[in-house]
């Protein structure tokens, strides 16, 4: 080795390696997360919604659309309806009238219309004769006044008075079928005939006889004539009428 020939110089040291927060990929995925952290807090800056906060469809939650009909049928209490109008209900039997106002959406009291005041416990054995508003009740539901009388009697003149019951029409002189019509005009249908004479026999057809006496006398007044019986002394067609029931056709011979 020649010890005048120049000395190499020293060999260069390895460059020194970058911390890991300064190296290229680092840095790159730094500005990517603070990136996405600026979108996550303040949103997108074009205004469109962040997915999953304000659109059910990116937050994978259903839509859901509630129409006003889907709303009532929620169960929501409603307010109550009002009836059209009240139901006509004179001249129906009282438990026909009860039925047709609860479908109307009315409540019914009831009272006697008569001048007795007397209760109403068979709603089939009255009937409505007159029909008044009586205000609400029952948490708002209005109810109907009725005014009623037995069945088969007439309606009073106005709510309250007495009943005119029919008189009993005069029916001497009339055949039996003629004066069963007469009666069943006023509502008398039960008719018991008798003969007039104590010692003739009434047949079994007496239609063609004639009325010598009636009970009750005529022009009395018949309350309730359903229930009535008209008594009639009858006659045969070719003999005269005695002074009084109870009488002999053919009197009886002298000892």
């Amino acid at each position: 080795m020649d010890p005048y020939s120049p000395v190499p110089p020293p060999p260069s040291p390895p460059p020194a390696e970058r911390p890991w927060w300064r190296r290229p990929g680092f840095v790159v995925m730094g500005v990517l997360v603070v990136f996405a952290g600026g979108l996550l807090l303040f949103g997108d800056p074009s205004g469109a919604p962040r997915a999953g906060v304000g659109d059910p469809k990116e937050s994978g939650r259903p839509e859901v659309s509630v129409s006003p009909s889907a709303a009532a049928s929620t169960g929501a209490p409603s307010a109550p309806s009002t009836p059209a109008g009240p139901p006509q209900l004179v001249g129906k039997v009282l438990k026909e009238a009860r039925e047709a106002a609860a479908g109307a959406g009315y409540g019914v009291v009831t009272h006697d219309a008569s001048d007795r005041d007397d209760e109403q416990w068979d709603a089939n054995g009255w009937e409505v004769c007159f029909q008044t508003a009586a205000g609400q009740r029952d948490g708002g539901r209005p109810v109907l006044d009725l005014g009623v009388v037995r069945v088969g009697s007439p309606c009073p003149a106005a709510d309250g008075e007495k009943v005119t019951w029919p008189a009993m029409p005069g029916v001497a002189g009339a055949t039996l079928v003629r004066a069963g019509e007469m009666l069943e005009g006023i509502g008398v249908k039960k008719v018991r005939p008798e003969s007039v004479y104590t010692d003739v026999t009434l047949p079994a057809d007496p239609s063609a006889w004639l009325v010598c006496f009636q009970d009750p006398a005529p022009g009395e007044e018949i309350e309730n004539p359903q229930y009535a019986t008209a008594y009639l002394k009858l006659a045969p067609p070719d003999a005269a009428c005695p002074a009084e029931p109870y009488a002999r056709l053919r009197p009886e011979p002298t000892p």
